[in-house]
C-alpha cells in the first residue's frame, strides 16, 4: 500500500468538514469514497492542506554530488528546463508562503533594487555554468521567467537579464520562453517588451475576479484588470495565456468560484490553473521552500479574524465542490487537466514545462537559479537558500546558494518516477515504464499490488489489454492525496 505521509487529524472534524456544502451546487462525487475507512489517509490529506508540487530525493546528500550527476544527465538529455527566479513584488499577498522581497514604492529605490537582483542572478548563473559545463550545451526546451513577480522589474533590466542568458545557454528556434507576472504589473510597456525578446507564453496569478476577495488577500488589482491583460497579451501576439484561479479563498462562494471559471473560459484563455489554498506551513512540508517569514493567512487568529468579519473559509465539502464543478464547465468548453490543476485547452496542449518536467515519457532535468529556487535531474535534487541576505552574500562569494541536496536511491527513482507521472492525470503506459525500469511492471508485483488496491476502490482503472494505467474521475480529484499518502518511498 505505500508509506503514508498524512498527518494525524480528527476524522470527526474531517467528515463535518466534507459534510457541510452549498445545498444549490451538487454533492462532490467523491465524498462517499472519502467517508469510507478504506480511505482515511486520503481524507486526512486533504483536510491538512499540503502543498505537495515538487517530488524530493530520499537520501541527504552534497551539491558537488549533484553537479555531476546533472551534468552526466544534461548530456543525455533531449532538452532541459531552466528558470530564472526573481523574487521581487510590489506587496505579498496575504496567502503567499515563497520566497519573496517587497520593492520600495520609491522609483530610485525600486530600480537599485531591480539592479541588485538581476546582477544577483547572473551571478549565480555563472557559477552554474562553470559547476555544470554541460549547461553550455544541452538544448533549453523551454526558459521562463518566473518570480517572485518579473514584470515588476524595468524593461531595459528584462533585456538585461534575458540577453545574459540567450549569450550563456543554449537557445535556440524551438525554445519555447515564458513569462510570469501580475495583472498589476504586466502593463503595456513590459508586455511589448516581452514580446520584443520573443516571450511568446505567458502566465499570471488572478487567483479571482471577485474585487472584494481580492482586496482582503492584498491583491493590488481588480479583475477586471486582468481580462484586460489577457486581451493585450493576445493583441501583441502571445501564442498562449495562462491564468491562475485559487479555490477555497476565505469569503469564497461555490458559486463565485465557478463564476470565475466561466469569465476564464469566455476569455479563451489557453490553460486555466485550478488551484487550492495551501495554508498549512511550506516549513510543515518537505516538498516546499517557504518564505522566511509566515504567511498572514498562517497565523489562525488572523484567519478567525477574517471569519468574524464574515470571510468565512469554506468547509471541505464546499471546497470539492468548486473543484468539481469547474471540472465539469472546463470540460464542456474543451479544456483537459494536463497535469493536475492545470487545464490547458485541447486545441493548445500542456504548458510545456510541466510537461517537460512530469510526462511518463520526458521528465527531463530542471535547473532553477534565484532565490528559493528548485533544480532536479533523475538521481538528485536541490532547493537554494530562501533567506535573502544569506543568498546574496554567498552569490557574491562566487558560490551557488544550495541550501538541501538530496540524491533519489535506485528504488526512489522509480517511485519517484510514477508519482511524477500519475499527476499528470494522463494514463501511465506499460511500455514506457519497461522501458525506463528494466524488469518492473505496473500491471505486477508491488506495484501491480498497489494499483489493484486503488483500482478495489475506485481511484484508477486498469487495463491490461492496453498495458495501460488511468486515475479515474475521483482519482484525478485526489491525486496529491494519492501520491503522497498510497504510492509510498
Amino acid at each position: 500500500m505505500g508509506t503514508s505521509t498524512a498527518p494525524l487529524y480528527d476524522r470527526k472534524k474531517a467528515l463535518r468538514s466534507l459534510s457541510e456544502i452549498d445545498p444549490d451546487h451538487p454533492k462532490p462525487r467523491v465524498s462517499s469514497l472519502l467517508s469510507d475507512e478504506r480511505n482515511h489517509e486520503l481524507l486526512g490529506y486533504l483536510q491538512a492542506e499540503a502543498f505537495t508540487h515538487v517530488f524530493t530525493g530520499d537520501v541527504e546528500s552534497d551539491p558537488h554530488q549533484f553537479f555531476r550527476v546533472l551534468d552526466r544527465e544534461l548530456r543525455e538529455a533531449p532538452s532541459f528546463h531552466l528558470w530564472v527566479d526573481i523574487p521581487l513584488c510590489r506587496y505579498r499577498c496575504h496567502f503567499c508562503q515563497f520566497p519573496t522581497l517587497v520593492t520600495s514604492s520609491r522609483p530610485e529605490t525600486a530600480d537599485a533594487t531591480a539592479r541588485r537582483w538581476v546582477d544577483a542572478n547572473i551571478r549565480e548563473a555563472r557559477s552554474w555554468v562553470e559547476a555544470v559545463p554541460a549547461l553550455r550545451t544541452a538544448r533549453v526546451g523551454e526558459f521562463c521567467l518566473f518570480g517572485g513577480t518579473p514584470s515588476v522589474l524595468p524593461a531595459h533590466e528584462i533585456e538585461r537579464l534575458v540577453g545574459f542568458y540567450r549569450e550563456t545557454f543554449a537557445f535556440d528556434e524551438r525554445t519555447s520562453m515564458r513569462a510570469e507576472g501580475s495583472p498589476d504589473s504586466l502593463t503595456e510597456e513590459i508586455l511589448g517588451t516581452l514580446r520584443g525578446l520573443q516571450f511568446t507564453a505567458l502566465s499570471y496569478g488572478i487567483q479571482s475576479l471577485d474585487d472584494r476577495l481580492l482586496e482582503i488577500a492584498n491583491r493590488r488589482h481588480t479583475g477586471d484588470q486582468a481580462l484586460q491583460v489577457r486581451a493585450a497579451a493576445e493583441r501583441l501576439g502571445f501564442a498562449r495565456v495562462d491564468g491562475d484561479l485559487v479555490w477555497g479563498l476565505p469569503g469564497q462562494t461555490v458559486a463565485g468560484f465557478l463564476d470565475d471559471i466561466d469569465r476564464l473560459i469566455g476569455a479563451r484563455f489557453s490553460t486555466i490553473v485550478a488551484i487550492k489554498l495551501h495554508l498549512q506551513s511550506f516549513h510543515d512540508v518537505e516538498s516546499a521552500i517557504g518564505h522566511v517569514s509566515p504567511a498572514p493567512w498562517e497565523d489562525p487568529r488572523v484567519r478567525e479574524q477574517l471569519a468574524r468579519r464574515g470571510f468565512l473559509w469554506p468547509s471541505l465539502g464546499q471546497q470539492l465542490q468548486m473543484r468539481e464543478g469547474a471540472v465539469d464547465r472546463l470540460a464542456a468548453a474543451g479544456y483537459y487537466e494536463h497535469p493536475t490543476t492545470y487545464f490547458p485547452r485541447r486545441d493548445v496542449g500542456p504548458e510545456l514545462w510541466r510537461s517537460l518536467n512530469l510526462d511518463q515519457d520526458k521528465q527531463v532535468p530542471q535547473v532553477g537559479i534565484g532565490l528559493g529556487a528548485y533544480s532536479w535531474c533523475g538521481e538528485a535534487e536541490a532547493n537554494a537558500v530562501a533567506a535573502p541576505a544569506k543568498y546574496l552574500g554567498l552569490v557574491e562569494k562566487g558560490e551557488i546558494p544550495l541550501e538541501k541536496v538530496t540524491t533519489v536511491s535506485a528504488h526512489h527513482r522509480e517511485v519517484r518516477a510514477v508519482q511524477m507521472a500519475l499527476s499528470t492525470c494522463q494514463p501511465l503506459l506499460e511500455e514506457v515504464h519497461r522501458s525506463r525500469f528494466p524488469g518492473s511492471s505496473l500491471l505486477s508485483g508491488r506495484w501491480g499490488a498497489m494499483f489493484d488496491s486503488l483500482a478495489d476502490r475506485g481511484l484508477v482503472r486498469i487495463d491490461r489489454g492496453a498495458g495501460s494505467v488511468a486515475l479515474t474521475e475521483a482519482g484525478a480529484t485526489l491525486v496529491e492525496a494519492v501520491i503522497n499518502t498510497q504510492l509510498g518511498r
